[in-house]
């Protein structure tokens, strides 16, 4: 292409967000550039969110080997072998590269630029010596892990969450640094495969999310043998030996040492946005992270920043706000979807809208909490999946504010939670859903019920409302 010709659109960076907003613009017949220095599908496809889940399911089918006995079956301990669980995983990301190849994307009439990007001005990007002029750009760098700064950190060997796949030997006993949704996914993931696993945590564990249903993944995961010390600092970090390190760590007054064999810092993420010349490109900063506006619109109104590096968490969240961003520049952004919350613990944890807390500040004692417990399904009793529940909160005449569950099944409830918040459904809405007969969907139906029990209107906005829509 010219350097020259009319480009409407350039992204920097080719993860989940880039690739989601490429193809948004080149289906809505937009010119699109799509600059990456690294691997195609970003760190998600290649070192983060894909792997993760791909260990995820390995752990879990060893739980499952492992509790085999829960469903009359004959027990045992599952031969593990690190290497071989390596391996499908980079086979795995190998098997789904060509979704998010070159060759899919120039399918489409995108075009893919290979270099270091770096902006000139407010209008202009370099990429190894080409000007990029575009009417519109999006950066969706991601973002990259923090890393505390703690004594004799650098004199040891560390993995982070990006790294820590490199593993081809079980760990005889990893130490966590971070107890939010990614460093308790990967500790579980890892205590399942057979290592003893330790988690140090400043504050509280998953701080943020809704206090009740954390609590419930943490005592199935101190139940399966998880060692979580929390409201506890690391002091210091010194290699104590052959393949061996000492964490010395504190709580309040007291100090004690962990031991371990690997160390694994998953202390947050901050956007990847150095040495990209936003500052050339006029665009204002909150800190250490770009200030945005709605849609992810910066100071300079030709760029969005978008995804990871747009502080947003998830694949999926990642995804829609590119799209969303494209939607904004061609005009066509409608109403502004929920997106969910996901932590891939066992049992998982999920949310869509206010949460208790912010309920409770918003509206003070004007809604209701409504609990189901998944042990009420068919199909908790069935699978040997009792443990977890839903919460619901609701305003007074039933309608949907907010919604969790912690369980196995709730990344695919807290769709149905999501979609009940947007289109301003009332639990009594949800109770006329027939779901089929052993789904875990049949708690939101009990929950139903369990809001209508005791209430004249059967929990909904009346019964003279019905009425009137079957009178002519």
């Amino acid at each position: 292409m010219a350097q020259d010709d009319k480009i409407d659109l350039c992204i920097v960076g080719a993860g989940p967000a880039g690739i989601a907003g490429a193809e948004r613009a080149a289906a809505q017949g937009l010119r699109v550039v799509l600059v990456e220095s690294g691997e195609i599908g970003g760190v998600a496809h290649n070192w983060g969110a894909l792997p993760s889940q791909a260990l995820s399911a390995a752990a879990e089918r060893a739980h499952q080997i492992r509790t085999a006995r829960d469903l009359g079956l004959g027990a045992d301990e599952p031969r593990i072998n690190f290497a071989r669980v390596n391996a499908r995983i980079r086979a795995m990301i190998d098997d789904v590269s060509p979704t998010v190849s070159s060759e899919h994307l120039i399918g489409q009439g995108i075009e893919i630029v290979r270099g270091r990007a770096k902006f000139t001005g407010p209008a202009a990007l370099d990429v190894g010596g080409r000007s990029i002029k575009a009417s519109y750009y999006f950066v969706a760098t991601g973002s990259r892990p923090v890393l505390p700064d703690i004594p004799g950190r650098n004199a040891i060997a560390y993995f982070t969450p990006e790294t820590i796949f490199e593993l081809t030997r079980r760990p005889t006993h990893l130490v966590v640094i971070g107890a939010g949704a990614t460093g308790l996914a990967l500790a579980q993931a890892h205590l399942r495969l057979g290592a003893k696993v330790s988690v140090v945590e400043m504050v509280e564990p998953l701080a943020g999310e809704d206090s009740e249903l954390v609590e419930c993944a943490l005592r199935r995961l101190r139940a399966e043998g998880l060692q979580l010390h929390t409201h506890t600092g690391v002091v210091s970090i010194s290699a104590s030996g052959d393949d061996e390190m000492t964490i010395d760590i504190k709580s309040g007054p007291d100090e004690t040492q962990l031991v371990g064999s690997h160390l694994l810092f998953a202390t947050g993420r901050e956007p990847d946005v150095d040495g990209l010349g936003l500052e050339l490109a006029r665009v204002r900063m909150a800190g250490r992270r770009p200030a945005l506006e709605k849609f992810g619109r910066t100071s300079n109104r030709r760029i969005f920043i978008v995804g990871d590096a747009a502080g947003h968490n998830g694949v999926h969240a990642a995804r829609h706000s590119a799209e969303r961003a494209i939607d904004a520049v061609t005009g066509n952004a409608g109403a502004e979807a929920l997106v969910p919350r996901i932590v891939y613990t066992q049992p998982a944890i999920a949310w869509a809208g206010l949460t208790e807390y912010e309920a409770r500040a918003k509206l003070g004692d004007r809604f209701e909490i409504v609990r189901c417990p998944l042990s009420q399904t068919a199909a908790a009793w069935a699978r040997a999946e009792s443990h977890g529940h839903v919460k619901f909160i609701v305003d007074r005449a039933g309608r949907v504010l907010g919604a969790g569950v912690v369980g196995s099944a709730a990344p695919e409830l807290v769709s149905i939670f999501a979609l009940a918040i947007a289109q301003k459904l009332t639990l009594s809405n949800l109770g006329a859903l027939v779901v089929p007969y052993g789904a875990f969907a049949q708690i939101v139906v009990t929950a139903a019920a369990e809001f209508a029990r005791g209430r004249p209107d059967g929990g909904s906005k009346g019964w003279q409302n019905k009425l009137k829509r079957l009178l002519p």
